[in-house]
């Protein structure tokens, strides 16, 4: 009989690892806490609008993305990508930029012209690392791990390409403070974005999350424990059938770092312990808003300057469509993001107050739009995305040697999420492919 594994977690993550498990020749069943499967990507759907929680923009460089539609059967559906203009705000400035380029950069208003020559260090600096910056491997560059965004792009490239290029993109993109980021994390972000088409799914995450979930496969079941018993593991699990115990010939728990100790914690080594107490994740706001009418008329995002002092780190506008557009015909839909320190400090405000501030940003990038209001949703999410200051690509290389020598040890329990290898999408399909090839090696696959 083909071995059997439990997947904790019905999320981007937790969908690949069971999805490459199977074709492995695994019996992979995934229990999801949740009602749907998706995990925190997914959204909502209202009065024809539909929306992910984050509008999150890919790249044709996510390959793990890709492979994903593609299992699910939904490559003609959902790819190509629908592809965005990019936009920079800065102060009452809206101008239309192009970072895929070095020289897109360079024209980037407010980079000066001594910082925008030092730019032409980027394609050199990109081809001196090229072998340790693979975004499918982060670990292998772990000695890049050593700085923050801040201090390397001030360094090589001048105070106004960190304020009006480094740190846009990654408060906008990945809700990071450049001054604590991992420079890792931004060379690795760049590489996936440069030269390459970036959009979005033409169809919304819960589609995909559905297709890949197989018979068999569980939401609205919490796991309680894992513990360890000879011969594989007992998956203490409650349901709507009640409390059960499933057994299992390995588990990869595919949640986010702070439920893997009350989860597992007996199981873990106290090298894991540390790690995963000292993960950090970001929170965020985001507002959901529905227009009748057309503001930005294709699909738009627009990144904020974060020294300005605004709520809002990036709005995305998508018009709409039939079929699977996120809006009816003659509507857009548009999804602000707050920044992760506003956000921090108004998670507990009233709604009220922080409609009013997203709003008053929507309105002066989108003129009229606050009058043409069909809807607004606000969304709050204590831990939106996990972080990745400097040093903790060097503790999850660590983890990974604890992890390869409990494996080697038999003790089949795997770990997978986007706070393994990046706070993407793609990240957290990588991190589940790699688990499963962890586990199923382990298991003599």
């Amino acid at each position: 009989m083909p071995p059997k594994v439990i997947v904790v977690g019905g999320g981007i993550a937790g969908l690949a690892a069971a999805q490459a498990l199977r074709a492995r020749g695994c019996e992979a069943q995934v229990l999801e806490a949740g009602e749907r499967f998706g995990g925190r990507a997914i959204g909502g759907e209202r009065d024809g609008f539909r929306w992910d929680s984050a509008a999150h923009a890919l790249s044709s460089r996510d390959a793990q993305m890709a492979d994903l539609v593609g299992a699910a059967g939904l490559a003609g559906d959902l790819l190509p990508l629908r592809p965005e203009r990019l936009f920079q705000v800065s102060g009452a400035d809206v101008r239309a930029i192009d970072p895929a380029r070095t020289l897109g950069i360079a024209r980037i208003p407010g980079v000066r012209i001594l910082d925008a020559l030092r730019l032409r260090r980027l394609p050199r600096l990109i081809a001196k690392f090229q072998a340790l910056l693979d975004p499918g491997d982060p670990l292998a560059a772990t000695r890049l791990d050593d700085r923050s965004t801040a201090d390397f792009v001030r360094l090589y490239f001048g105070a106004t390409a960190l304020g009006h290029w480094a740190a846009p993109l990654l408060e906008a993109d990945l809700l990071c403070d450049p001054a604590e980021t991992s420079r890792l994390l931004f060379l690795l972000h760049h590489l996936t974005r440069h030269e390459a088409p970036v959009g979005v799914l033409r169809g919304g995450l819960d589609r995909l999350a559905a297709a890949l979930a197989a018979p068999g496969d569980r939401t609205d079941t919490r796991v309680v424990s894992v513990d360890r018993v000879r011969g594989g593991f007992e998956v203490h699990a409650t349901g709507a059938a009640g409390e059960e115990v499933i057994e299992a010939d390995g588990v990869v728990l595919a949640t986010p770092a702070d439920k893997l100790i009350p989860m597992a914690g007996p199981l873990l080594s106290h090298a894991e312990r540390g790690c995963f107490e000292e993960a950090r994740t970001l929170p965020a706001i985001v507002l959901v808003a529905g227009l009748e009418g057309s503001f930005a008329v294709k699909a738009s995002r627009y990144r904020f300057r974060p020294d300005e002092r605004r709520a809002v780190a990036s709005l995305a506008v998508e018009p709409g469509g039939t079929g699977e557009a996120p809006a009816p015909e003659g509507c857009e839909r548009a999804v602000l993001i707050a920044r992760a320190d506003w956000s921090a400090e108004h998670l507990g405000a009233p709604d009220d107050a922080v409609l009013k501030t997203l709003l008053g940003s929507l309105g002066r990038v989108l003129p009229g739009s606050t009058q043409a209001l069909r809807f607004t949703e606000l969304l709050r999410f204590e831990r939106a995305l996990p972080h990745f200051p400097v040093g903790r690509y060097r503790a999850l290389a660590r983890l990974a040697r604890v992890e390869a020598d409990q494996l080697a040890r038999g003790r089949h329990l795997v770990f997978a999420g986007d706070h393994r290898v990046a706070p993407t999408l793609e990240g957290a399909a990588q991190s589940g492919l790699d688990a499963s090839r962890a586990l199923a090696g382990a298991l003599g696959l």
